[in-house]
Parts: C-alpha cells; structure tokens; sequence
C-alpha cells in the first residue's frame, strides 16, 4: 500500500488531494437488526479475520505521512453500512461479494458465523416485515494533501 500511495503522490497535481478509505480495526464489524428505528439485535461478526490488513493500511498511511509527502488534512471515523431486508439477502450479497476471497474460514468460524446469522434472522422474523439487517463496518477516512518539494 504505501508503493500505491506514492504513486499516488507522483501522479497528483499540485491542487489535488487524495482520500483515503479503509476499514478500521476497531470496532470490529457487526450484525445489527432494525425496526421501527429501533435496535433488536446486534453482534460482532465472528468472521472478522482481517485486523492484521487493516493495521497494515494504518502503517502505510503513517508512513508516507512520516515521510513528508502528504499532510494529513483531517481523520474521521464513520460507519460503512449494508442494508438488506433479510438475512439471507444479505448472505446472497456477502456471497457475490466475497466470490473471489481465499478459501473458506476454518470450520469452527463458519460454525459461530452461521450460529449469529441464524440469531440475527430470529430477531428480524420477531421484529416484523418492517425489519433490515445491516452489517456495519466502521471506517477511516483521511483527507492527504501531497507535499511538494520546492
């Protein structure tokens, strides 16, 4: 990530700005099910396996920042959120989604993964045909402005 970011610096023109994005470590992400604005359901993912490439992301950006060659502009934390009507919708999504991941999670994560969907569907079946499930992944968002040598 940080060869991207430089090429990134490289290629910018001298007004230009880059965002960045990337998931955040903490918290981790979950599984929440809504109705009627309220909350009745909400789990951390048990399939969250991927810290180590978000610390990855945050030490990339530190080091171009570290490096001078962009000003940090501004950080802000926010929430990246899936909305499906149901959690097989959602499923469906993750599926598409995740079609060209590396195999499958060892069986035990699977197992905890499928054992919180299948809460996250009782709570929707109880909340009613208003109910949404939403996998709420938190994020980073950082405002780099590239420094330019003079």
């Amino acid at each position: 990530m940080v060869h991207a970011l430089e090429q990134t610096h490289r290629l910018l023109k001298s007004t230009g700005s880059l965002i960045e994005i990337h998931p955040s470590v903490e918290p981790p992400p979950s599984v929440e099910v809504r109705s009627s604005g309220g909350l009745s359901f909400s789990e951390e993912d048990p399939g969250f396996d991927y810290a180590d490439d978000l610390l990855h992301a945050e030490r990339a950006v530190a080091a171009v920042l570290d490096r001078d060659l962009f000003v940090l502009g501004g950080r802000h934390t926010l929430e990246f959120r899936t909305h499906a009507a149901s959690v097989p919708e959602l499923r469906d999504y993750w599926d598409v989604y995740d079609a060209f991941d590396p195999p499958e999670k060892e069986e035990a994560v699977v197992r905890r993964r499928d054992e919180m969907y299948a809460r996250a569907a009782s709570a929707a079946e109880a909340a009613g045909d208003d109910a949404e499930v939403i996998y709420v992944e938190p994020v980073t968002m950082s405002l780099l402005t590239p420094v330019r040598s003079r």
